[in-house]
């Protein structure tokens, strides 16, 4: 019986995935944007980020910190995650696969990713 539910449902792996498919999508919009800065524009918008971030922090202090620092990083994470795949293929010439940026929020989330490519981290 249960096989059955998880071939009609999908097991928990293939519930997040897809709960992270939008993300990846978003993060593919964004590809176009970031493949026309230029590395002093991407390194702004590093520089903007982390302000973005300590502003959003500042005095706060405890489970409130926790929360705020979470809201505003899984808020960043499309255009850091943009940001990470240009940088990457034009420093080393490869590009992110999106089943690599679903690994990478997993694991961003707090969770284990288990890459079934063989590919564990």
């Amino acid at each position: 019986m249960r096989g059955l539910l998880n071939r009609l449902l999908g097991d928990q792996s293939d519930r997040e995935v897809g709960r992270l498919q939008p993300v990846v999508e978003e993060i593919s919009a964004l590809e176009p944007e970031y493949q026309q800065l230029t590395d002093d524009q991407l390194r702004e918008r590093v520089a903007e980020w982390r302000a973005q971030v300590q502003e959003a922090i500042a005095g706060l202090e405890g489970e409130e910190r926790k929360r705020v620092l979470h809201e505003e990083l899984d808020a960043l994470l499309p255009h850091v995650f943009a940001a990470v795949r240009e940088a990457s293929r034009r420093t080393i010439g490869q590009r992110h696969f999106d089943v690599q940026l679903i690994g990478g929020a997993v694991l961003h989330r707090g969770k284990i990713a288990e890459m079934k490519t063989g590919e564990g981290k």
